[in-house]
């Protein structure tokens, strides 16, 4: 149970102790505004953590002892019976070999143990400290609320969402050395590539700006892109149209032309269709090769969202080949997790072991998954010596199947796909090819 200690200094204004690693200062219209506001700081404390918060509340001419529930219910008790013990939040011991924690595991790269005391285990999707702009004030949480309604200017804590968004924001709008691929892959189907696709082109766009980024479904015949975006494609925003489009204009499409075969989506990021399989005509490793070469002069970035149970098609072998950065969604199932070990097992005797460097494990958490497979995947990836294994939290609107939008998306998920788009984009910056 956590606990926190208010010191109230004036009739207007409290400190608050206990919650990160220093005091915190309310402010309110008079005594009776004050008191509300420490039990709505306990309510938002109390909802965060998961877990009751003991508040000891000095002033008001006594000494109040509150119990904030997650629910929001608070209990108030008498003045206690002996002197105020010193507030501090216990971190219990436990042993550094405990097995990995499924909820909070540190994937770490192959040149660092893969586990780490349990105090320390931490996802790297949810890592980064130092981040410019750090002290500005929170406009997220439990302090971005304080700071709206009470006219503060808290920063936000070191280790909250808001500073790994940050952290991330910053990367993601960093320098990269001209056009860059990133293939999105797992031989395995229904692993949630699209979903995935879809989420990091928008983010990227969000924070480079509209136009930067656009995904291609890269499906020999039919994919699921069209029908999980926001904004699906019309007429002619499809593959097979942009191609046949270039090549009317031999090879000078113009942005404004370009533009007319992209289905733009509210994040400023763009879409294109895959094959429909009219006529018999499936998606090639030359269509690809088009594609590719139509983006890199009017685009940053190109994900391509490669298709399950294809690893012969032409549009599969053209982007996982030529990716800068490869992101394997791996759910926590061994009939997702093998095939994907597979793939980049065989990718590095074909490509060489220059395309592990390259690649990004996203283990993936959804609706029937096993989590006694995590470990061993994690293992099995590390040995591999791929970039990174990370992890992503569980996100309704991915298993759902129907339309994604960000605005729908968990927080959670929301600051994952931010430090995950940091990662491509650093990746992509490192000079690998």
């Amino acid at each position: 149970m956590a606990a926190l200690t208010v010191a109230v200094t004036s009739d207007k204004t409290a400190r608050v102790s206990g919650s990160g690693n220093e005091d915190i200062e309310l402010s309110a219209a008079d005594e009776k505004a004050l008191f509300r506001a420490i039990e709505d700081f306990a309510k938002t404390e109390a909802t965060e953590t998961g877990e009751s918060v003991e508040v000891s509340v000095s002033g008001f001419g006594a000494t109040k002892q509150l119990t904030v529930t997650p629910d929001g219910y608070v209990a108030v008790a008498g003045p206690p019976t002996g002197p105020i013990a010193p507030v501090a939040v216990p971190t219990p011991a436990r042993p550094v070999q405990e097995p990995v924690s499924v909820r909070a595991a540190e994937f770490a790269p192959p040149s660092a143990p893969l586990r780490a005391p349990a105090q320390e285990r931490q996802s790297v999707l949810v890592a980064p400290v130092a981040v410019p702009g750090a002290e500005e004030p929170a406009r997220m949480g439990i302090r971005g609320r304080l700071n709206a309604v009470l006219n503060l200017r808290l920063a936000p804590k070191p280790e909250s969402a808001e500073v790994r968004q940050r952290a991330a924001a910053a990367k993601i709008t960093g320098h990269i050395p001209g056009f860059s691929i990133v293939a999105v892959a797992n031989p395995k189907g229904g692993v949630g590539k699209t979903p995935l696709s879809i989420a990091l082109n928008e983010t990227i766009a969000k924070h480079r700006g509209a136009g930067s980024s656009v995904c291609v479904d890269f499906a020999e015949v039919g994919g699921t892109l069209p029908g999980r975006v926001s904004i699906p494609p019309r007429e002619g925003q499809d593959v097979h149209s942009l191609v046949a489009a270039d090549a009317a204009a031999q090879g000078n499409m113009s942005p404004a032309a370009l533009s007319r075969h992209l289905a733009r989506q509210p994040g400023g990021d763009d879409i294109v269709a895959g094959s429909s399989g009219a006529g018999g005509v499936g998606f090639s490793y030359h269509d690809a090769e088009a594609i590719g070469r139509i983006m890199s002069a009017h685009r940053e970035i190109l994900i391509a969202d490669t298709p399950g149970n294809a690893t012969l098609s032409g549009g599969w072998q053209w982007a996982t080949a030529n990716a800068h950065a490869l992101i394997v969604p791996v759910p926590m199932r061994h009939d997702t997790a093998e095939p994907g070990h597979k793939m980049l097992t065989d990718l590095a005797a074909t490509y060489g072991p220059e395309i592990l460097a390259r690649t990004i494990v996203v283990i993936t958490d959804g609706p029937g998954d096993n989590p006694v497979v995590e470990t061993t995947a994690v293992d099995a990836f590390n040995e591999l010596h791929v970039h990174k294994v990370v992890r992503m939290p569980y996100e309704p609107k991915f298993a759902s199947g129907g339309r994604i939008a960000a605005s729908q998306l968990l927080p959670a998920t929301t600051t994952a796909l931010s430090v995950l788009a940091a990662m491509v984009v650093d990746l992509i910056a490192q000079p690998t090819h």
